[in-house]
């Protein structure tokens, strides 16, 4: 199966062809901020969710199209504290896209592992559980990353697994503890790409944003959408994904989307 790795720490210039097959970005109010604007949302979802942050070649739409099923593995203490910021984002994330995300009784039966570990022990973590037997390869992101998440795909190109992996003593040193709970988790839904050209998100690592952006929200929405298929190259999405985002300007969704997103349970416990 396909392995994709995403980490916090590929970029790819979106061409004029494709953007000429999205349309042009349609007008909008003076008062809307530069992301809310169709054409934006459009290259920022090429940008995360058919790109890879390892790879300049553009991959097929991955997403989940069973129910994920998800297990704690607990290498060091806090582990209420850690359990509960992560089923806060989780309970988004489920609500935003639609999937079924419930806790599996055992490890084994569990399709998506979060495993909170320590720096000590995260390149034995890299082989282990992500199967990583290169090791300048996990020297590599050992260096690179502060949190790390991985999925596997099955022939159809939908997620089958994935593993979040986070050295909680590594994040709360760069005080991203929070923030690497939520790209990561976020990331193993078929969104593994870093962009600063996204902005403001979780996925922009310059950005100042711990939690989902209103444009994350959208994101999410997108790829989540049943027109969306796993396995869609960029030629076959794009004009679905156009006929998506003008249903959001419609419904004024991209309107709404920051005070939805702001609903969530993290963010009560936050901000």
């Amino acid at each position: 199966m396909p392995n994709k790795i995403c980490s916090k720490a590929g970029l790819a210039l979106f061409g004029f062809g494709l953007l000429s097959q999205l349309g042009a970005p349609q007008a909008h109010a003076a008062q809307r901020e530069p992301w809310q604007s169709p054409g934006h949302l459009l290259k920022s979802f090429i940008e995360i969710a058919m790109f890879n942050e390892y790879s300049k070649q553009p991959a097929g739409i991955r997403k989940w199209t069973r129910p994920i099923d998800y297990f704690f593995v607990h290498r060091v203490g806090d582990q209420e504290l850690h359990e509960r910021l992560a089923r806060m984002h989780i309970a988004q994330l489920s609500e935003i896209t639609g999937l079924s995300i419930r806790p599996a009784t055992t490890q084994a039966s569990a399709n998506l592992l979060i495993i909170f570990s320590t720096e000590m022990r995260l390149r034995n973590d890299l082989l282990s559980d992500f199967g990583i037997h290169s090791k300048s390869q996990r020297d590599n992101l050992f260096r690179r990353s502060v949190c790390l998440g991985h999925f596997a795909l099955a022939g159809d190109a939908s997620i089958a697994r994935a593993v979040v992996l986070i050295p909680v003593d590594r994040a709360t040193a760069h005080a991203k503890l929070v923030d690497c709970i939520v790209e990561e988790i976020t990331q193993v839904l078929g969104v593994p790409n870093d962009s600063e050209k996204v902005f403001p998100s979780i996925f922009n690592d310059k950005s100042v944003n711990t939690l989902l952006s209103g444009l994350d929200y959208l994101l999410l929405k997108m790829l989540y959408d049943p027109r969306i298929k796993a396995g869609m190259s960029l030629q076959q999405a794009a004009p679905v994904l156009k006929t998506i985002v003008d249903e959001f300007e419609r419904d004024k969704l991209i309107e709404t989307a920051e005070a939805k997103v702001r609903t969530g349970k993290l963010y009560e416990l936050l901000y």
